[in-house]
């Protein structure tokens, strides 16, 4: 089931009022516009001009999922990567825990919830942008990347099949290893919250089996990162 909105808070919020009806694995909320997009740290939003991004939230039952759930941010970035690649061409890779860039600008962003017995995967996707706010971190679209248009319900209707095709998929992660950011390279990694002020210097080694970062330190040690933002 796929439904569309003209205007919401957020399409979260818009899908979290379908639970109550127990709703199939890929049913999809979209909006032209939505007043509160969330991201993964507080008091960051997802904002965008109305019509030209796709603004989606995906509702998925905990017990189809075959992966853990903690990595299910990245799976959402996978997923979206091998959809953009495959409409429009677009080499992407995905930047832990959520971003999604192409040559280091960011063109998505995921967000999910746990919520009773579902997962809600919110997902932006830059479309038709072609001039961004000079204060926001580097961003493009699929039409500055590719010269292309956009279809959101095309778009839409290939990420639910994608989404579902891998869902039983558990090996997804070895292939997402190679559209991992800076993978293989030395990065500092912010740890815990967003003021935690903990900050990791080392080599990224990969992405663990429940999503966490391997980050390889000066001393040959491998620590796991669960929480946390590159720098």
């Amino acid at each position: 089931m796929i439904i569309h909105l003209e205007s919401v808070s957020s399409t979260m919020d818009a899908a979290r009022s379908l639970l109550p009806q127990k709703p199939e694995d890929g049913t999809a909320v979209y909006a032209d516009y939505q007043e509160q997009g969330r991201g993964r740290v507080q008091g960051r939003r997802w904002d965008s001009p109305k019509g030209e991004s796709l603004l989606a939230t995906f509702l998925f039952k905990t017990e189809s999922i075959a992966f853990p759930l903690s990595s299910f941010p990245l799976y959402a970035g996978y997923v979206t990567a091998r959809c953009l690649k495959r409409l429009y061409g677009i080499e992407c890779q995905v930047k832990w825990p959520n971003d999604v860039l192409v040559d280091g600008a960011k063109i998505s962003g995921t967000y999910c919830e746990c919520i009773d017995d579902y997962i809600s995967c919110g997902i932006g996707i830059n479309l038709l942008q072609e001039h961004f706010p000079s204060h926001r971190r580097k961003a493009c679209s699929v039409k500055s990347v590719s010269g292309k248009g956009a279809d959101r319900e095309e778009l839409l209707k290939e990420i639910v099949k994608e989404f579902i095709t891998n869902l039983k998929n558990s090996n997804w992660i070895k292939d997402f290893q190679s559209i991992l950011y800076k993978n293989g390279k030395i990065l500092t990694v912010l740890e815990g919250l967003a003021d935690s002020g903990t900050s990791v210097t080392g080599t990224l080694m990969g992405i663990g089996e429940y999503g966490q970062m391997l980050i390889q330190t000066s001393d040959g040690t491998i620590k796991e990162i669960f929480t946390g933002e590159i720098q």
